[in-house]
């Protein structure tokens, strides 16, 4: 059984990249049937905290990545490195490979060690460790032992060539001579990187690892270490950068990078997974837009691409508004209310929830992401529209401008019914009482209403604003 995982560090909050590794990996499980699981790497103690693993959890779950094994599910204590810690997880390994004699006690200390460093660089070198304890008689391990220094363990690294086999890069060779006898346990007797995610991988029976391609450098020694301790290799396939449309590594300066920061501007869940799934990796059909199921039901490995993949944010609004557009009444107006509220307040809450249902569906084609739905729909929450001067110059100085919107102001005061289809009527009429094209009617009778160009359809606008609003602000206007 196909058994991947996802194994974020809680040192920051869930960005794009990390997503688009979480969703590749939960793809894959999906189509063959196998198992997703989220470990928390949060051996860095310093930089991990409770509120970054929160925001990773909580992200996952917004996008719909479910875990089949992890945090808050069965023996979800065994998912979080520090609690495999202290359960002594690492070290029978630690153990073993010292036995077979292929670790060993290291008693340098971290001067020691930066000395050599030095050395290294002065000599034009590159820095590494020069295998000082590496073969240490037993006297002078009970010498350093007597004087009470703090030893790590190291992997002893043998002459060879490593040959990844990565599904999507093909075979990547590395020469091990290049590769320093590596720390596999600190002084603190904590398991360093490397060797606690070979571990962790061999006891949670993982079958594949897809992951970004950073990582392939540490692939080698992670090799030598499923090697060492007689385990199968799972199958290796690393994801290529995410980049921004300059195509440099995409960093805070090619806009947000963070899930929530997307969530928080009214991105949509399904849009950004399918739109995060093409980073990389495309539809046998070439499509674009598709439900998560066809994606799944699609993705294959092999079909991703080694080339950088470009985040291009305004591609991400153009699906994203494809999505928006498309949501049932009912979904659409659950998903604007809380920007509403947080934007407008009572203005928004005493209204009943009809009227709201209207608003919402009179601006739907204007909305990109859920957070235009503030600026889309203030001509109906605001208690006074902001007029420019040019504007006012512009639409409402003129003659025929003051006496199409007299007119308005007499007619709708009359009016016995107001109703769209009698708005409707009038407003249509007006061309032809005045002589003049539609436009001449209404962009100022629309910008004296509203101190906006542009909006919601304008009949639709009349009635959902209601007569006493509409009458006032044409009255207020004619004042300007």
């Amino acid at each position: 059984m196909v058994r991947v995982r996802f194994a974020p560090s809680p040192t920051g909050n869930l960005h794009i990249g990390s997503v688009r590794t979480a969703l590749f990996n939960w793809l894959y499980a999906k189509r063959v049937n196998g198992s997703y699981i989220l470990r928390i790497e949060d051996t860095d103690l310093q930089r991990s905290t409770k509120e970054y693993e929160d925001n990773i959890l909580a992200g996952l779950k917004w996008l719909g990545l479910e875990w089949d094994e992890g945090p808050g599910k069965e023996d979800s204590v065994r998912y979080r490195q520090t609690e495999r810690i202290a359960q002594h997880v690492y070290v029978p390994f630690v153990e073993k490979l010292l036995e077979q004699d292929d670790a060993y006690y290291c008693y340098c200390t971290p001067e020691e060690l930066e000395k050599e460093k030095a050395l290294s660089a002065a000599q034009g070198l590159a820095p590494g460790y020069t295998g000082k304890c590496r073969n240490l008689t037993s006297e002078q391990s009970e010498q350093y032992k007597a004087e009470g220094r703090a030893c790590a363990v190291r992997f002893r690294v043998k002459p060879e060539k490593i040959i990844v086999k990565d599904i999507i890069r093909g075979n990547v060779e590395f020469d091990t001579n290049l590769i320093n006898d590596f720390v596999i346990q600190k002084a603190d007797g904590s398991p360093a990187y490397n060797f606690a995610v070979v571990v962790d991988d061999i006891a949670m029976r993982i079958t594949h690892v897809i992951r970004g391609e950073d990582h392939l450098p540490n692939t080698p020694k992670q090799i030598m270490l499923y090697n060492a301790l007689s385990s199968n290799l799972p199958e290796f396939a690393h994801l290529p950068m995410i980049l921004g449309p300059d195509k440099s590594k995409l960093s805070k300066r090619h806009g947000a990078t963070s899930v929530v920061e997307y969530q928080e501007q009214g991105f949509l869940p399904e849009a950004l997974i399918n739109y995060l799934s093409l980073l990389g990796w495309s539809h046998p059909e070439g499509k674009e837009k598709m439900p998560v199921q066809e994606i799944i039901n699609n993705f294959h490995i092999e079909r991703i691409s080694k080339s950088g993949a470009v985040f291009d944010v305004e591609k991400l609004r153009w699906m994203n508004g494809l999505y928006v557009r498309e949501l049932p009444e009912e979904k659409l107006v659950k998903a604007v209310m809380p920007f509403l509220i947080r934007a407008y307040g009572s203005s928004v809450e005493e209204k009943s929830q009809e009227w709201l249902s209207e608003v919402i569906q009179s601006v739907r084609d204007n909305l990109t992401v859920l957070t235009d739905i503030v600026s889309a729909t203030s001509v109906y929450f605001v208690a006074k529209p902001e007029y420019q001067p040019d504007f006012i110059l512009k639409y409402l100085h003129d003659d025929l401008s003051k006496s199409i919107i007299t007119d308005v102001i007499n007619t709708f005061t009359s009016l016995s019914v107001y109703s769209e289809e009698v708005i409707k009527d009038y407003i249509n009429a007006l061309p032809v009482k005045y002589s003049c094209g539609k436009g001449k009617v209404l962009k100022p009778l629309r910008y004296a209403v509203s101190g906006q160009e542009h909006g919601p359809l304008f009949v639709k606008l009349l009635y959902l604003l209601g007569r006493e609003t509409v009458v006032d602000r044409l009255k207020k206007a004619l004042d300007l």
